[in-house]
């Protein structure tokens, strides 16, 4: 868990004037809409710089504001709410009710379909603390996957490491660590040192590294996020949302489900020292499944946290920003999970793959194509909502002519519940038509004529 000292005021101006920060201009006038699609704060604060020690690691005793560090957003980064719209706001008719949470900030999202079930101020910028390390480890788990490193190699610990002041694993200079340990020194313990050590390791430099959280960043879409340091300790333009915290968190458990389990580990052990998770959801929460904490004085107590009931396919992925302890956050998030568990649902409406019509080929070798879901069609919905009062409307292209390949978007799927568009879906081609012989072509043109020419009659 990362920690602030205060210090006097003129080192907190000497810290703000040090910096060789060039911050986006900024507006009070912020739209309430989503962040234009070309802009990513990831690519705004460049000359962002770290504050150091004399031993060249992040100085925890530098005082470095909440304006330094969480810059005004400018109008293209959109406003507080610019997220797509939230299932509570989708279901008003219904009566579906927000949740209300003592938090500054909150998301609630569906892992499997990306659905936001409820959120408030999701897209006003916050310190991240050490939820930072999700981006850490999301990194290193690709690294895993791809099989640049193992979770059995074996990693020097740099001085830097054992100079970098909060929350610590105890490693010792000069020793070699497991990458699999230093994973849950991360994951468990919120070990700064662990976090240094292997972004080292993975890119050589912390500076490095920090260049690949703010280009995954923009990979993933996650526009009002910048990262200056690997681990959370406060630095000018380091700062994240409760939306872009949650797409991440998304990310985590869905692209490298093989390693989630390190984020329900509720104890681990390196040195004779045994410490206990930061995330106390895992001890007050049966269904909760892991993910990550953070904290600093001006931003509170905040929590990325996840959670799964049996027999339930929902996956639920939680964050709650801005809370007075820990103890608080986790009720909170504990809250926000069973709103979510009782008043929605999961419905797989339509399988991928499956033949929901077929529609006519001009001048193919087969007369017909097949078309429907390139992927299932899955909703999250009220629980008090029968699937049997949603209406589904199939639109196609008109004159579909061969050839056609397969997963070629030949028409719309909409789904509606008392007038209401729900979801829309495209209608792919679910296997091919090679192009007939010239003879066929030709008649198919002829007869497409007369055809269009009778319809354009009501013939």
């Amino acid at each position: 868990m990362t920690t602030i000292k205060q210090l006097s005021l003129a080192v907190a101006i000497a810290a703000l004037f040090s910096s060789s920060t060039v911050f986006a201009t900024p507006s009070n006038d912020a739209a309430n809409t989503m962040p234009n699609s070309d802009y990513y704060a990831a690519t705004q604060y460049k000359e962002a710089k770290a504050p150091l020690n004399n031993f060249g690691a992040i100085d925890v005793k530098v005082n470095i504001p909440e304006s330094v560090q969480v810059p005004p957003a400018p109008v293209e980064a959109g406003g507080a709410n610019g997220i797509p719209e939230t299932m509570v706001q989708k279901w008003t008719q219904a009566g579906v009710f927000p949740p209300s949470l003592k938090a500054r900030a909150f998301i609630l999202i569906d892992a499997n379909t990306g659905q936001i079930i409820a959120s408030n101020n999701a897209n006003m910028r916050m310190a991240p603390a050490s939820t930072t390390k999700l981006m850490l480890m999301y990194i290193v788990e690709q690294k895993l996957a791809d099989g640049v490193i193992s979770l059995d190699s074996k990693v020097l610990v740099p001085e830097v490491a054992w100079r970098t002041g909060g929350s610590r694993m105890f490693l010792k200079p000069g020793s070699y660590v497991s990458v699999k340990d230093l994973i849950q020194g991360v994951i468990v313990e919120s070990g700064n040192d662990a976090a240094v050590t292997l972004a080292n390791y993975v890119a050589g430099s912390q500076s490095s590294f920090v260049s690949m959280m703010n280009a995954t960043a923009v990979k993933l879409g996650m526009h009002n996020t910048h990262f200056t340091t690997v681990m959370g300790l406060p630095a000018p333009a380091h700062f994240s949302t409760a939306y872009d915290l949650g797409l991440l968190g998304e990310h985590i458990m869905n692209d490298y489900p093989q390693y989630f389990h390190f984020f329900s580990q509720k104890y681990f052990e390196y040195n004779n020292i045994r410490q206990p998770n930061f995330n106390r959801l895992l001890f007050t929460y049966q269904y909760a499944t892991g993910m990550k904490t953070g904290s600093t004085e001006a931003a509170g107590y905040s929590l990325v946290s996840s959670a799964k009931m049996p027999d339930n396919p929902m996956n639920l992925v939680a964050v709650v920003l801005g809370t007075q302890s820990l103890n608080d956050v986790a009720a909170q998030s504990k809250g926000l999970f069973n709103y979510g568990f009782r008043f929605f649902k999961q419905d797989t409406l339509y399988k991928a793959d499956s033949k929901l019509s077929e529609q006519h080929v001009w001048g193919g070798q087969q007369d017909n194509v097949s078309l429907g879901l390139e992927k299932p069609l899955t909703l999250v919905l009220p629980s008090s909502i029968d699937e049997k009062d949603l209406l589904t409307n199939l639109q196609f292209d008109h004159d579909i002519k061969a050839p056609v390949d397969k997963g070629e978007k030949l028409g719309e799927m909409t789904v509606t519940y008392n007038g209401k568009v729900i979801k829309t879906e495209p209608l792919v081609a679910l296997n091919s038509v090679q192009q007939g012989g010239w003879l066929t072509r030709i008649w198919a043109s002829i007869s497409m004529y007369f055809h269009n020419l009778l319809a354009s009659h009501g013939l």
